[in-house]
């Protein structure tokens, strides 16, 4: 008797489209918002080695939070209200990366794998 695999095989697309997704690096821009609450998301994963391309965008002028700055990448761009400002870089080793305002009272963390 022969079995229907046809469930499995969306299970296992399914989990493969998940862990692609999951490691970003290379399919698109990773979309973060400056809001009155800081970066949002304020975690991120991606892949070492591979091109990264923030898309951010500064909702708000009530925070310090005008550029952003990732150290270990070399990042210090600002952010003008309301235009979307692409940053691309490519992580050379895994870990963890902080990024944050210029001031350090808004940030987050890009997790490289």
């Amino acid at each position: 008797m022969l079995r229907d695999t046809r469930p499995r095989l969306r299970a296992v697309a399914l989990l493969a489209a998940l862990a692609l997704a999951a490691c970003r690096g290379g399919s698109g821009p990773i979309e973060l918002k400056v809001t009155k609450n800081g970066f949002d998301p304020a975690l991120v994963r991606v892949a070492r080695g591979r091109p990264v391309e923030l898309l951010i965008t500064r909702t708000t002028d009530e925070t310090c939070a005008t550029e952003i700055v990732i150290p270990e990448a070399g990042v210090n761009v600002p952010l003008p209200l309301g235009q979307p400002v692409k940053v691309v870089f490519t992580p050379s080793r895994e870990g963890r990366l902080k990024f944050s305002c210029a001031m350090g009272m808004f940030g987050g963390v890009i997790e490289v794998r």
